[in-house]
């Protein structure tokens, strides 16, 4: 199977090749991250060489849409989930993400993470095991990390089989195993600075959080019928190589960045792994961009990640 390497197109040193994907505002940030998240559905496996081994990363990037009411996230799920044919799933259960059970016949019927397998699973105020169901956030943390998830159900079912390539869903012996891959946009207005649960943590550091404000300009537009979502196509080929030379290139600016932000070490291999995952949709390493998602890593909203980005970029380059 062929595999692809990021598009180089100008010398080394100048590694930002395109300034279109950052318009200064969040509206078209959000809409970025938003795009780049659901094209890396179409990543099979990413390959990162590296200077002892060559390891093979996730593919999906995974993102937390963070704001308070009225701030139209549900509208936007609803816009991401008609362009790309999926569904928006509020407050899942347990049951609904690994799979649920007939009582008659026991046969399973398939859950979400392997229902929306390729394709991305769009979350509405997903529940964090602080007041109800723990176990959905427990099969969420397991394949957003691997896209493995395994366990035995208290229950007798018939055995159970689909694939997808290299991707299964098999119940047999009362066990559920799952093999699967999407990317992930959980939409909160829960104040991530606030949380207290480590299944939340867990699941930030799996993911951008991206914490936004919309201008009073920004919602009367919207409520006048402009599109919260504006949709970018990227073309992805399903086996990226990302080469030793971009890999290190984008260590280098982790690295820089953590040197001045203490609080970016907890973040800082996750970190890593997201810059990686972006430059492999977008074909180039984008200075900006990443500097951005290191803010957004340690903690800033949106319009301050901005602003300190701005403010930074040229020491990155």
């Amino acid at each position: 199977m062929r595999r692809t390497v990021l598009r180089r197109t100008h010398p080394r040193g100048d590694v930002q090749r395109n300034h279109e994907h950052h318009k200064s505002n969040v509206c078209d940030t959000i809409n970025d991250l938003i795009n780049i998240c659901c094209a890396t559905a179409g990543i099979d496996a990413l390959t990162l060489r590296q200077q002892y081994r060559d390891i093979t990363l996730r593919a999906q990037l995974n993102l937390i849409l963070q704001s308070g009411p009225g701030s139209l996230k549900s509208t936007m799920l609803e816009e991401i989930a008609a362009k790309h044919t999926v569904t928006p799933y509020s407050y899942v259960t347990y049951a609904a993400m690994i799979g649920t059970i007939d009582q008659t016949t026991g046969d399973l019927i398939p859950g979400l993470v392997w229902q929306t397998r390729r394709k991305p699973l769009l979350l509405d105020e997903f529940r964090t095991g602080e007041r109800g169901d723990t176990g959905s956030i427990d099969v969420l943390l397991g394949v957003l990390e691997s896209g493995l998830y395994k366990r035995k159900v208290g229950q007798r079912t018939r055995p159970y089989i689909q694939e997808d390539g290299d991707l299964y869903y098999r119940v047999k012996d009362g066990e559920i195993e799952v093999k699967t891959r999407f990317p992930c946009i959980i939409a909160t207005m829960k104040n991530l600075d606030k949380m207290r649960s480590e299944k939340y943590e867990a699941l930030a550091q799996r993911c951008i959080p991206a914490r936004f404000s919309l201008m009073p300009e920004e919602l009367d537009e919207i409520l006048e019928g402009k599109r919260f979502y504006e949709y970018r196509k990227y073309d992805v080929d399903p086996n990226l190589v990302l080469s030793r030379r971009d890999y290190s290139d984008i260590c280098e600016i982790a690295k820089k960045f953590r040197a001045e932000n203490l609080s970016f070490q907890a973040v800082y291999a996750r970190a890593v792994g997201d810059l990686c995952r972006i430059a492999a949709v977008l074909g180039f390493i984008d200075v900006r961009l990443s500097l951005l998602i290191c803010y957004l890593k340690s903690g800033y909203k949106i319009d301050q990640a901005l602003d300190l980005t701005e403010k930074n970029v040229r020491e990155y380059r």
